[in-house]
């Protein structure tokens, strides 16, 4: 029994602590995520009919996004010599995806 009541313990205590951090993250204001600063434009009705336009504004988004985003200033590089650590880079491109919703495409670019 003493096993039993050692698991259940470690169990609420598991679980007020995962409590205390649903609460907390239901207290971060908005400002402080990252893609809450980003909102749409209104499109204008010439905007929804003309696709160049949308291209445009599209191009626009794509620059906030870019603006948003951590510079990159010591992004690891292959030499194709030695031993790599892998794991830093794929951690870097992971966080500008999952933060800041950038595309493989704009995340390339910036590493160039």
């Amino acid at each position: 029994m003493n096993l039993k009541d050692d698991i259940q313990s470690e169990i609420r205590l598991i679980t007020e602590k995962m409590d205390k951090i649903n609460e907390a993250n239901l207290n971060i204001p908005n400002l402080s995520t990252p893609f809450s600063n980003i909102r749409r434009p209104v499109k204008p009705k010439e905007e929804i009919t003309n696709p160049f336009i949308t291209y445009l504004s599209h191009q626009v988004n794509k620059q906030v996004l870019m603006k948003e985003a951590p510079q990159i200033k010591e992004c690891p590089t292959f030499t194709r010599e030695g031993e790599y650590d892998h794991m830093s880079f794929i951690k870097t491109i992971d966080m500008l995806q999952e933060d800041y919703a950038i595309s493989d495409e704009l995340i390339t670019s910036r590493l160039h």
